[in-house]
């Protein structure tokens, strides 16, 4: 009799692991918080760049560094680019629908400041959709819990009114770093502590 194999779990679990050192909430937390530095000073825009561009090389570095030598190295299917590029797309299409109707019953559809003003509710759908696909993909709860957090900090954030009509976008940004960031850490020395280096990795670190 044969046995069926459960190759979703096995997805699951693979993807669930792979996520495990807590360095992606980390390091995309950190990157975050640098953006919103931008808050302190017009000369930091610099920061509005260079974080996105630094994220996936500091992100593999910190891995080849502390989480492959202890658990391996595992190359995940990438999502296809046209799945990824279309998801956004479609959120984005129905974010900015939503806000044009909103916009255009109260008059002011033409308002181009309100339409950045909401651009941290568009940010923090898209977010959103990315942390509820990694939480189909791991079955993490957390997942689900940024995603929430995302949606309604980027809704808020976007009904409050600043002087300055960035604020509100970097705020979010703030707020988003403030959450991952001791999410990421507990998970990370967890991981540490769960799996401490082998031996001989060890020895050749200090002969080193």
């Amino acid at each position: 009799m044969s046995r069926q194999v459960d190759t979703g779990g096995i997805e699951r679990k693979v993807f669930a692991d792979s996520q495990q050192d807590g360095l992606l909430e980390l390091v995309m937390g950190i990157c975050m918080i640098a953006i919103s530095t931008r808050l302190l000073s017009r000369v930091l825009v610099v920061m509005l760049v260079l974080p996105v561009i630094l994220f996936a090389p500091l992100l593999e570095t910190m891995r080849r560094r502390f989480t492959y030598p202890r658990t391996g190295y595992v190359k995940l299917i990438p999502d296809k680019p046209g799945h990824v590029v279309g998801g956004i797309f479609l959120v984005s299409v129905v974010v900015v629908g939503i806000l044009a109707v909103a916009l255009l019953v109260f008059g002011r559809v033409g308002d181009f400041d309100l339409w950045l003003r909401w651009c941290p509710f568009w940010g923090g759908t898209v977010l959103a959709g990315m942390f509820s696909s990694f939480a189909s993909k791991s079955g993490a709860t957390r997942n689900y819990i940024f995603a929430a957090w995302s949606f309604v900090a980027g809704i808020v954030l976007s009904a409050l009114k600043f002087d300055a009509v960035e604020t509100g976008t970097l705020l979010y940004f703030a707020v988003m770093g403030a959450l991952l960031i001791p999410f990421g850490l507990v998970r990370f020395v967890t991981f540490l502590c769960e799996h401490p280096k082998p031996l001989e990795e060890t020895q050749n670190d200090l002969v080193g």
